[in-house]
């Protein structure tokens, strides 16, 4: 009696992806996934310090692993920022999460602006990045709890009522500006103008005399900061 074809298994070589138990989607080989958690964290690193124009080969050098190994976890230098700026992303939602569920609206509002006030201090090189009009459910998601911590701190009396959550956004990239400015020869300065404009949103005041930005013009206005600094790397001074 013949006996049919005789199946070759091959083992799958280090980083290519196998599939889960469940047979649900590709999941890294340990050694693979370490190499791209190492890439990763070297990237943030080197972006925080230089900006996203720092090239390929030097992350891969602080992460111990050859140009090859970098392409093959990240085919495009573009992937590598995305993946570096969805991180910060993620700690953005994080605050704002946290924030919500602080018991007091007012607190739970300025712990929130501190909060990505560090982020932006901590991951400078990522600024321009961070506050672009690229599209995804985690911005989406911070924008939701951005409004609703403000509506919240506005209902306990805590902010100005004239305040929209477009300022919110203005707040940021002027914490951008001074952080570029000032950084290099005061890293706390950003605090203080943090407290400059926590202060500024406290009820009372006279009205403010001017209209806000809309939502378009915002979406406009991130749209040619990114015209004029496509790599996203620090530009001293400017927001």
């Amino acid at each position: 009696m013949t006996s049919g074809p005789t199946t070759v298994r091959t083992a799958p070589t280090a980083g290519t992806p196998r599939p889960d138990a469940a047979g649900g989607a590709p999941v890294l080989r340990r050694d693979a996934a370490r190499n791209r958690a190492k890439i990763l964290a070297a990237a943030r690193t080197a972006f925080d310090e230089d900006g996203v124009d720092v090239g390929v080969e030097v992350i891969a050098q602080r992460a111990g692993v050859g140009v090859g190994t970098l392409y093959r976890r990240f085919p495009t230098k573009e992937l590598l920022i995305e993946a570096v700026v969805s991180e910060v992303l993620e700690a953005v939602l994080s605050a704002a999460e946290s924030a919500l569920e602080h018991e007091s609206p007012a607190d739970g509002f300025v712990e929130y602006l501190r909060a990505v006030g560090r982020l932006q201090f901590e991951h400078a090189g990522c600024l321009a990045r961070l506050w672009s009009n690229s599209a995804s459910d985690v911005r989406d998601r911070i924008e939701a709890a951005g409004r609703t911590l403000l509506a919240r701190a506005q209902q306990a009396g805590a902010v100005r009522p004239d305040l929209v959550y477009e300022d919110v956004i203005v707040l940021f990239w002027s914490l951008r500006g001074v952080i570029e400015a000032t950084s290099a020869v005061s890293p706390e300065a950003w605090l203080r103008h943090l407290d400059l404009l926590a202060t500024s949103l406290a009820p009372g005041g006279p009205p403010l005399r001017h209209p806000p930005l809309t939502a378009s013009q915002v979406r406009e206005a991130k749209a040619a900061v990114a015209l004029r600094d496509p790599l996203g790397h620090p530009r001293r001074g400017g927001a």
